[in-house]
């Protein structure tokens, strides 16, 4: 009697390990991916905030964006992407990228897309990554193809933010 007061109490905590390794292991590439969507965001982020109101219409030259159609730019694009991610491609709200938003707007535009774009990966595992979303065409794509797609355009656009600000001789981090 006395050895199975120690037995189940073992074997239940076993049980509990075991299901939340097996829960984890089913979401290591969406962890990943979630990880790095939070390291990109953050640095868009502070980017955002860091840059001074007068270069937010910042333009290098008149065939690219000005600094804050890029912001608001991204903005739309995490709206459109994660509204794929979430299975309702086209339903979603939406960000006009030419309007002339001062910088308090521009950053909540942005934090609203990636909190939107958070809750589209929240319960997400990696079987997800599988599922396929069919679009107005009736052309199916990958869940991946989202995630995917999400990463490499902040990244990509974060890249122009970058180079907007040390033109403008500041530095995007610290």
């Amino acid at each position: 009697m006395r050895a199975s007061l120690f037995v189940v109490p073992v074997l239940a905590l076993a049980a509990l390990v075991a299901a939340q390794s097996s829960v984890s292991a089913q979401s290591v590439a969406m962890d990943g991916i979630r990880g790095e969507f939070a390291a990109v965001k953050a640095s868009v982020m502070k980017a955002a905030d860091k840059a001074p109101e007068s270069i937010y219409g910042y333009q290098p030259t008149p065939e690219v964006y000005t600094f804050r159609k890029m912001l608001l730019h991204i903005a739309d694009a995490s709206y459109s992407i994660c509204s794929g991610f979430k299975g309702t491609p086209g339903q979603r709200p939406k960000v006009n990228a030419d309007a002339p938003l001062p910088k308090g707007d521009v950053t909540a535009a942005l934090t609203a897309s990636f909190a939107y774009c958070d809750e589209a990966m929240a319960g997400a595992t990696d079987a997800t990554l599988a599922e396929l979303v069919t679009l107005s065409s009736g052309a199916k794509r990958p869940k991946s193809y989202y995630a995917s797609h999400l990463l490499a355009h902040t990244s990509l656009h974060y890249g122009n933010v970058v180079t907007y600000m040390r033109i403008n001789k500041l530095s995007p981090g610290n």
